[in-house]
């Protein structure tokens, strides 16, 4: 028998197929890779562009999915070609509409709200062409096919951007051809943006009807479910169970990694379940059998631990959105299990479509995850502000902070008679081409102003200084024989001068620096000491730094620099970068904020 290869030619005629078929797709597919290609080596202004076709790569992800499943719905209804551009037209303008109204670098809520829309857009496409017929068998079959589709598409793309990846690592390697790390990332996107995505669509099925009866079972799908998944599902289940009984026994509240694992187990189980579906009730799948009768039993107690945990965490620090997100999962899993353990009809559609609703109810409005998160931060705010305990007051920067982060500036209205989205639309307007991350940084610093509020856990309240020598980088190294760097990133240094063993080790308590030549003690460079030495002589006037550069203040090199003499050796540390707080009245606090680079000078006598 032999293998008939395809030809170009009909791989050129699949190629057609797909874009007559799914024109606005491919389209989006095609444009989203050519954007990922500019944002792996952007030009111009780089920051903004970046960030908005990151945007646009997201937007058309969500246009993708959300234009496959109108498509699909327009398929099985035989809509005419003027009904379906309408309707594709409605999806472009849906997906259009959001890229103007998210903007996920300024507000981290909107980065929920895409990944949100996101599945509830992956899921749609799932149940579209059954949303007004199809039985559960083709229902089961039409998914079958999009999930293995799917693996097959994944593994193909994973293999072209291996072979070409390693063909061009070897162009590099035989020919010196200096191929960059832009090289293979613009590859990947094409592989997986664009390759990946048209071949995906190529295989989407054509007929929604189903046969009455199943068809044959993929017998690697089976061997997979029932000698991988399921055994695993079952060990999981067992491991839940013992801790479920050790808190009973101990009655002790649950810890917040619990309601992790419980999903965890949830998601695969219920996909267990759906692979196993047509052929659970056959001879000869006792096994299979078994773990779908038994599943929602066992769920039960693990939805009342997931209930719990839930339960805690909300009460301790109200609601934010992965906590709303979880009470909603908690939710839908006891709806689920109820449903599958009373139901008689056993309708799988109901998953995918309830999750569908569940997300898209949990992206706007206010019963949304986002107005309910806000409400309870807010509410928990003005408890914080009214308490004059110490462990609440401490607690009312990390409020601020995330309600500033999520929601914006203008959150906080109800704390003062300032016009925050006035005073927050002057922010934006005013941030140009600076760093989203530095424009929630002087929002959250503008919060603590208004609110007059302090905060000590992060650096955007600690008063930082960088100090150097004035010479900067340049390190007179005459009379010496030996240098080595001091990267603040690396914590041990090893390395032998005349066969004696030298072990360069920075002590994190403390800051300093710490070296130990062969067998004598070690001796310590008192970093600390010299940082705090600079603080108080910047405190005092005596240093000058940059017109533009309020951050930074220069002193001789001597005063950064320490000498220690070791036998026959002179070592003389030369710090060129030193940053440090202001705040020197916590010792631990300053500590936590040093931080240097320079170099190790060693001469021989």
């Amino acid at each position: 028998m032999k293998l008939k290869l395809p030809s170009v030619h009909s791989l050129w005629l699949s190629f057609l197929r797909v874009i007559s078929r799914f024109p606005l797709q491919v389209l989006l597919s095609i444009t989203a890779t050519l954007a990922w290609c500019i944002v792996v080596n952007p030009t111009g202004a780089v920051k903004p562009i970046e960030e908005q076709l990151i945007e646009f790569i997201a937007m058309c992800n969500l246009g993708l999915t959300l234009l496959l499943a109108a498509d699909l719905y327009a398929e099985v209804n035989h809509y005419s070609r003027a009904k379906q551009w309408g309707l594709r037209l409605l999806m472009v303008l849906i997906c259009t509409g959001l890229y103007f109204l998210l903007n996920p670098y300024f507000y981290l809520a909107d980065t929920y709200r895409i990944a949100l829309l996101a599945f509830a857009f992956h899921l749609l496409v799932a149940f579209a062409p059954f949303i007004r017929h199809g039985n559960l068998n083709g229902f089961w079959q039409y998914n079958k096919s999009l999930f293995l589709r799917f693996l097959t598409a994944a593994l193909y793309a994973a293999v072209l951007f291996a072979g070409l990846a390693i063909a061009l690592v070897a162009i590099d390697g035989l020919f010196s051809v200096k191929i960059g790390w832009q090289t293979y990332m613009r590859l990947f996107a094409v592989v997986t943006a664009g390759f990946m995505t048209i071949f995906f669509l190529a295989g989407v099925p054509e007929s929604f009807e189903g046969p009455d009866t199943e068809e044959t079972y993929p017998k690697g799908l089976k061997i997979f479910t029932q000698y991988v998944l399921i055994p695993l599902m079952t060990i999981y289940l067992a491991i839940l169970l013992v801790y479920e009984i050790k808190i009973i026994f101990l009655w002790e509240l649950p810890k917040g990694l619990v309601s992790t694992l419980i999903l965890g187990y949830a998601v695969f189980g219920i996909l267990s379940l759906l692979l196993i579906y047509p052929i659970k009730e056959k001879e000869g799948n006792g096994w299979m059998k078994l773990f779908s009768r038994f599943f929602y039993v066992m769920m039960l107690p693990l939805v009342v631990l997931l209930l719990l945990a839930v339960w805690k965490r909300v009460g301790n620090y109200g609601i934010t959105e992965s906590r709303y997100i979880l009470i909603i999962l908690a939710v839908w899993l006891t709806f689920i299990t109820a449903y599958f353990l009373v139901s008689k009809k056993q309708n799988i559609k109901i998953i995918p479509v309830s999750l569908c609703i569940l997300a898209l109810l949990t992206t706007y409005g206010p019963q949304s995850a986002f107005s309910v998160s806000e409400y309870s931060q807010l509410a928990r705010l003005k408890k914080l502000m009214a308490s004059k305990v110490k462990k609440d007051t401490d607690q009312r920067a990390s409020v601020v902070r995330y309600l500033v982060e999520r929601h914006g500036l203008s959150a906080l209205q109800p704390f003062t008679r300032v016009d925050l989205r006035a005073l927050e639309s002057k922010m934006e307007l005013k941030a140009g081409s600076q760093s989203r991350y530095t424009l929630k940084s002087d929002k959250t610093d503008t919060a603590f102003a208004l609110l007059k509020i302090t905060d000590n856990s992060y650096s955007t309240n600690i008063d930082n200084r960088h100090f150097a020598p004035e010479t900067e980088n340049l390190v007179q190294v005459k009379g010496y024989d030996y240098v080595i760097a001091v990267e603040n990133y690396t914590d041990k240094q090893t390395f032998k001068i005349n066969n004696i063993n030298l072990e360069l080790e920075k002590v994190r308590q403390y800051g300093n620096l710490r070296l130990k030549v062969g067998t004598a003690p070690a001796v310590e460079f008192d970093v600390r000491k010299m940082a705090k030495a600079a603080v108080a002589q910047y405190k005092a006037g005596k240093l000058k730094g940059k017109p533009d550069d309020t951050g930074y203040a220069y002193l001789p090199q001597d005063s950064l620099s320490l000498t220690h003499q070791l036998g026959n050796m002179e070592i003389k540390l030369c710090i060129t970068s030193l940053n440090s707080t202001l705040n020197t009245g916590d010792e631990e606090d300053f500590t936590r904020w040093l931080n240097y680079n320079g170099y190790l000078l060693i001469g021989l006598k």
